[in-house]
């Protein structure tokens, strides 16, 4: 079983992906949004590329929410942005968004075609992991990045992810996840501290989601894991 990681979707070149279990990470902030979303009780979220898709999905679908951002500003005319702490239990509960954001629904498109894509992050760093082991298949750890540049913080959590891993039997690690690793396992210490000095936490910072940093930082909060099937995204 080989544990790999690649960096941003552009480098997921893998022209077969239909024995692999990929695991997608956008931690400041779809994915951690996702996964708070659903455990929260929300029925299915439908990711897409841009704007006008969302829209146009949205007419389409019966009564949906609509959630998204741009550079980390929720869209105008949207129900949520792209913070977690928006998707509670009472917004949620039974209903479907349709989510566009800045990278990680690209991320998540990326993996078409995978043996089962999973969406991870901190919070449910323990459960997707869990999960993705009990497929016995190569697992592939897919980060969104920010604007096609490398993200810290989903560096970080790839390394926390290949650390519960590598415990697997006849785990191999590519040298991308050896990296995650050792940067890992030299930030765990201080995670806040030092993916809170990243790009992406900087911006957080700046723009008064303090609170937010904090709980994508929370690791194991949360037992639950969604995936990514047949353009939707729903519990298993």
């Amino acid at each position: 079983m080989k544990i790999d990681v690649r960096f941003l979707p552009a480098e997921v070149q893998t022209p077969d992906l239909s024995d692999t279990v990929c695991i997608v990470l956008d931690i400041f902030r779809a994915t951690t949004s996702i996964v708070t979303a659903m455990n929260n009780g929300c029925q299915t979220i439908i990711p897409v590329l841009d704007i006008e898709e969302a829209r146009r999905v949205a007419a389409e679908t019966k009564a949906p929410l609509l959630a998204g951002e741009r550079q980390s500003i929720k869209i105008e005319g949207f129900d949520f942005g792209n913070s977690p702490l928006e998707f509670t239990a009472g917004k949620v509960q039974d209903r479907t968004i349709i989510m566009t954001t800045t990278n990680g629904t690209i991320a998540v498109k990326s993996t078409e075609g995978a043996y089962r894509t999973l969406i991870g992050a901190f919070i449910n760093a323990r459960a997707v992991c869990r999960q993705a082991g009990e497929y016995q298949k190569d697992i592939l750890i897919v980060c969104a990045g920010t604007d096609r540049l490398f993200s810290l913080e989903d560096a970080l959590c790839a390394g926390l992810l290949v650390d519960r891993l590598q415990g697997l039997a006849g785990v191999e690690l590519t040298d991308a996840a050896l990296g995650t690793l050792a940067m890992y396992q030299g930030a765990q210490a201080s995670l806040i501290e030092v993916a809170g000095a990243g790009r992406n936490g900087r911006r957080l910072y700046d723009l008064d989601s303090a609170h937010d940093v904090r709980y994508c930082l929370q690791v194991d909060s949360v037992a639950v894991v969604p995936e990514y099937c047949e353009g939707r995204i729903a519990l298993l």
